[in-house]
């Protein structure tokens, strides 16, 4: 479980007392709960899994449950460091999450911005390279669009022009729109990405991404060139994010190392992407190439997708030694 679930979380009791705690604490609340149903011989059933240890597996994954935010970050945002204290600062959105989440029965809350120790290089390089895969495994993700007040005006939302955001709204299995003063947004009360969504289509149309892509998103190190495009007109504040933030997304993981450059951070994960499965749509790209890499052979960013040819590229050899052909 370790691996599978961030390393902090703000955890919300039922009076609304609010404190920062770590993995250990998270096993203890849902352990009790874990090994009565590892013990259940009519839940194994239900699951309908030949080996124990795949059962207590899914057990855990099904038991331990926990709300992920996602939203555009502000000048007054809380750190890890203001979590600490006894009685830590509280924003609105923080206190609207956890309530949020705990009145859809979930007592752990997570935040990118306050539940990450960045003073820690260690911590914050896992938490990049982790992000993909704790956004997959959340129990719903709670998105807050700071400009919109209406499912009309979502699509002006600075939330969709932002780099981070685009893993964020692909990988959670479970998402919820929440305008600007924190109402739910369409008319769907469950899931929003259920496909007859009115926020989803609004969403699709926004980012370019097919409804069914946004359903039901699958990461992988493939068709490069018609999902590169989707973050090629998003800001990141530091450069190197733009590389970093798609690391899921492809199902590769880079070091991070900030101050190397947007440039080298991009090739880096090109070349993992390359290593990662050999296929050749990553060689589909026009625009402008990487102006450090001595070949030129590399794209510069994820604008260098666009208007790609439609050529057919085929791979031949290995994954791991292939050459390309048109």
């Amino acid at each position: 479980m370790n691996n599978d679930i961030p390393l902090h979380f703000i955890y919300c009791d039922r009076d609304g007392n609010l404190r920062l705690v770590g993995r250990r604490e998270v096993k203890e609340h849902f352990q009790p709960c874990v090994d009565q149903l590892a013990l259940d011989e009519e839940e194994y059933e239900r699951l309908g899994v030949e080996d124990r240890s795949d059962f207590v597996a899914k057990v855990v994954k099904e038991t331990v449950k926990y709300a992920v935010l996602s939203h555009r970050w502000s000048s007054e945002e809380v750190t890890f460091q203001d979590l600490a204290p006894c009685e830590p600062a509280r924003t609105t959105g923080w206190n609207m999450l956890c309530n949020e989440a705990l009145h859809q029965g979930i007592p752990f809350s997570w935040i990118d911005t306050c539940c990450i120790d960045k003073t820690s290089s260690a911590e914050l390089d896992e938490s990049i390279r982790s992000m993909f895969r704790w956004y997959r495994n959340s129990s719903v993700c709670i998105i807050h669009l700071a400009q919109t007040s209406s499912v009309m005006d979502m699509e002006k939302d600075e939330w969709f022009r932002r780099g981070w955001t685009l893993q964020e709204l692909l990988a959670p299995r479970k998402i919820q729109f929440f305008d600007a003063d924190w109402t739910r947004l369409g008319s769907t009360m469950g899931n929003d990405k259920d496909e007859g969504s009115e926020t989803l289509r609004v969403a699709s149309s926004v980012t370019g991404i097919s409804v069914p892509e946004l359903c039901d998103f699958h990461p992988f190190p493939s068709m490069v060139d018609k999902r590169m495009p989707w973050a090629a007109n998003r800001d990141v504040t530091r450069g190197e994010d733009t590389a970093y933030s798609l690391m899921g997304i492809y199902d590769v993981s880079i070091p991070t190392a900030y101050g190397e450059g947007a440039d080298r951070a991009f090739c880096r994960l090109i070349e993992a992407i390359m290593m990662a499965g050999g296929d050749p749509s990553v060689l589909n790209w026009s625009g402008s190439p990487a102006a450090h890499h001595a070949t030129q052979c590399f794209p510069a960013s994820p604008r260098s997708y666009l208007n790609h040819s439609t050529w057919r590229l085929q791979a031949k050899g290995s994954a791991f030694h292939s050459s390309y052909c048109l």
